[in-house]
């Protein structure tokens, strides 16, 4: 691979611009991203390159598939990966149910997070 970047990244979030600013922002980190809006088309493009991305950043609350049903699907083709998900929503209850144990999720992000507080739990897991 000829690729100067060392990590690669999947934003999963059904909101444009926020899809866009997170795609931006860690390209400026220095991370390889592809960004989506849809979780369906995102689990359609994992599942042909699964052992690729390093990291996927998914929104908790989409159409189609929420966060935790796309991290387990996720988790199933690739146990290596790192997944983060992030909520707007209260998330105090939700690591005790037992979808969110199966998607065996990395890091808890509750929305609004600053990009460098972010960026800092990304380097910290892919210890870039």
């Amino acid at each position: 691979m000829s690729s100067t970047f060392t990590h690669s990244i999947i934003v999963v979030d059904d909101e444009p611009e926020l899809a866009t600013l997170f795609k931006t922002f860690l390209k400026n980190g220095g991370y390889d991203v592809v960004s989506f809006i849809d979780p369906v088309l995102a689990l359609e493009y994992f599942k042909e390159t699964a052992e690729k991305h390093s990291l996927i950043i998914t929104d908790l609350r989409m159409p189609g598939i929420c966060g935790i049903d796309l991290a387990k699907s996720i988790r199933e083709m690739n146990i290596k990966i790192k997944i983060f998900l992030m909520t707007a929503f209260d998330a105090k209850d939700l690591e005790d149910r037992e979808d969110f144990k199966i998607a065996r999720i990395d890091r808890l992000i509750q929305k609004p997070i600053s990009f460098s507080d972010l960026l800092e739990m990304i380097n910290d897991v892919l210890k870039k």
